[in-house]
């Protein structure tokens, strides 16, 4: 049984095992090696039918905006995050591996801050 509070390290102990594997498997023989650029996009939050009632409720659309801050033009329609795919699988991307792109307004840099670095 999980304990209250546990849960809240399952969500970034999930992303950060995920981001560890891309970046060791980037460049592994079977991707970078077979000239597939490997990386992921973490989306802030999206305009989507499956947020639509997030955003009809006041209380829900607070709690997104304490947890995800957007300071760039907001929420994100699934246009922009398409695009960003788009142009990562492209053959303009020869060279981009092992990243995490964030396409989330500024939400990553609002809540890590510069000391991350």
């Amino acid at each position: 049984m999980i304990e209250r509070g546990e849960g809240n390290r399952l969500y970034p102990s999930s992303k950060s095992a995920l981001a560890r594997w891309l970046r060791a498997a980037s460049v592994s023989p079977e991707w970078a090696g077979a000239g597939i650029p490997l990386n992921a996009v973490a989306p802030g939050v999206v305009r989507t039918p499956m947020s639509d009632p997030l955003f009809a409720d006041e209380k829900m659309r607070a709690v997104m905006d304490r947890a995800v801050p957007m300071p760039l033009n907001g929420y994100a329609e699934p246009e922009v995050i398409a695009e960003a795919l788009a142009w990562l699988i492209s053959p303009a991307n020869s060279h981009m591996a092992g990243q995490v792109v964030y396409v989330d307004g500024g939400a990553e840099a609002t809540l890590r801050g510069p000391a991350t670095y």
